[in-house]
């Protein structure tokens, strides 16, 4: 059964994520605080589902280096480092937003992780750069089996790099201009909409369909 492209380095971005919660349960996750801070069990849980997954993730993960290789050395490889580029743009960004005050307007995930030090920011930047290009490539792959014309092969990346440039184009907006705050979510939303219109007119009239990613 062949395993879906992408799944290598999403099951390891998300074990990263999970060992790392497991760690800081009480003050690393800002979508469920202190879920699981009473309880030893719970902590397990965590624990033990993200090195499942981060040792899966790691066993499978060669074919979604080797597909990346193939896409990153294509003419237009470029293209295919957004997802990443986004993700370090999202960081970098709220790091900004620390030093001016403003992070909590930002990423509250990345302003809380930033917070905890170095060696956990860098585990987490791992993480985030890992499930970004993966969800991309699982993207590409979905394309493949949706969109027979090879013109639209690349329209569901294209759909996740801008929902993905939404938080950093917005971000951007905030912190230059800290006044516009309602308005840098329209900003964002046209940012967003500019960037997956522009990929998806890139590929259009190219040859999209390569050994790295038609199997």
């Amino acid at each position: 059964m062949r395993i879906p492209g992408g799944i290598g380095l999403l099951l390891v971005g998300s074990g990263l994520y999970w060992i790392l919660s497991s760690q800081l349960i009480s003050s690393f996750t800002v979508l469920t605080p202190d879920l699981f801070a009473s309880s030893s069990e719970g902590v397990s849980l965590v624990l033990t589902v993200g090195v499942a997954c981060l040792a899966v993730g790691l066993w499978i993960i060669r074919e979604d280096l080797e597909s990346l290789v193939g896409l990153f050395n294509r003419s237009d490889g470029w293209v295919f480092t957004i997802p990443i580029l986004l993700a370090v743009a999202d960081i970098s960004l709220t790091l900004s937003g620390l030093s001016s005050g403003r992070a909590a307007e930002l990423n509250p995930l990345v302003a809380s992780t930033i917070r905890l030090g170095p060696m956990i920011l860098g585990s987490f930047v791992i993480s985030y750069m890992a499930l970004s290009e993966g969800l991309g490539l699982l993207m590409l792959d979905l394309g493949k089996s949706l969109f027979p014309p090879n013109a639209f092969r690349a329209f569901p990346f294209a759909l996740v790099c801008g929902a993905a440039a939404f938080g950093p184009a917005s971000n951007f907006v905030l912190l230059a201009l800290p006044n516009l705050q309602w308005s840098s979510y329209a900003i964002g939303g046209i940012g967003a909409t500019i960037l997956a219109t522009l990929i998806h007119l890139h590929f259009r009239g190219r040859e999209f369909v390569t050994d790295t990613v038609v199997s």
